[in-house]
Parts: structure tokens; C-alpha cells; sequence
């Protein structure tokens, strides 16, 4: 008994050192996420102010599809990519008629499988490609 009782000691302290060196780590981690989140919050007030002034030019039948949208799904996106034939939000195949429709952008298409807004390709900060609602 004696000898269980030591190697049970023995082992309970190499668990214990382990437990603490997991600690440290997870407190590190902890400081590094809180820095990183310090940066994005300043960042998303930006973009939701830069939203709240584009809101002002949209369509408002348009505006409240585009929140249906975002707010149905947990990840938030209302608008995907077209990739490798698919929707980026699915994954659902998009029929090649479709992709056509989207390579033009004369109009709106939706995924016909989750119903998200699908583009060709979302190009950041870039207005080039930007189609008042009252084009559409």
C-alpha cells in the first residue's frame, strides 16, 4: 500500500505541475485576447458608423431583406462569395445560368438554398463596383 500511496503522490504532483503550467499559458493567452479585442472594437465602431451613413442611400426594402438575412444565420453573413461553383455561405452548387447573372451585377442574386446575397468576388474598401440601390 505504501508503494501505490507514493506513486499516487508522485503522480497527483507531476498533475499539479501541469495544472499550473496550463494555468500560466491560459492567462498569457487571456492578456493577448483582450489586446486583440481592445483593436477590433475601436475597428467595428468605425465600420458600424461608416454603415449607419451608407444606410441613409439603400433602399429600405432592401435594407430590411439585407437584416433578415444577416440576423437569421449565427456567423452574420448575409453576403458570401461565389466560390468553386458554390455559395460561401451554404455550399450549395449555384446552377451556371446564375453565375452569369452575378459576373454581369445588373442585379441582386440570392442563393437558392439559404437565400444569402451572393457576389463574385467582395473586394475590400474598393467603390468602383458599388450599385446604388436606386440602379437596381
Amino acid at each position: 500500500y505504501t508503494y501505490s500511496v507514493g506513486a499516487s503522490e508522485t503522480e497527483l504532483k507531476e498533475l499539479n505541475d501541469k495544472i499550473e503550467l496550463k494555468s500560466n499559458n491560459l492567462d498569457i493567452k487571456k492578456k493577448e485576447l483582450d489586446i486583440i479585442v481592445a483593436e477590433t472594437i475601436k475597428e467595428e465602431e468605425e465600420l458600424v458608423k461608416k454603415a449607419e451613413e451608407i444606410e441613409d442611400e439603400i433602399e429600405p426594402k432592401l435594407l430590411t431583406a439585407y437584416k433578415r438575412i444577416r440576423s437569421s444565420y449565427r456567423n452574420g453573413l448575409a453576403v458570401v462569395n461565389v466560390e468553386r461553383e458554390a455559395c460561401g455561405g451554404c455550399f450549395g452548387k449555384i446552377p451556371p445560368q446564375s453565375q452569369a447573372e452575378i459576373k454581369l451585377k445588373k442585379k441582386i442574386t440570392t442563393c437558392e438554398h439559404c437565400g444569402r446575397i451572393l457576389v463574385d468576388v467582395i473586394e475590400n474598401d474598393s467603390d468602383e463596383d458599388f450599385i446604388p440601390a436606386s440602379a437596381m
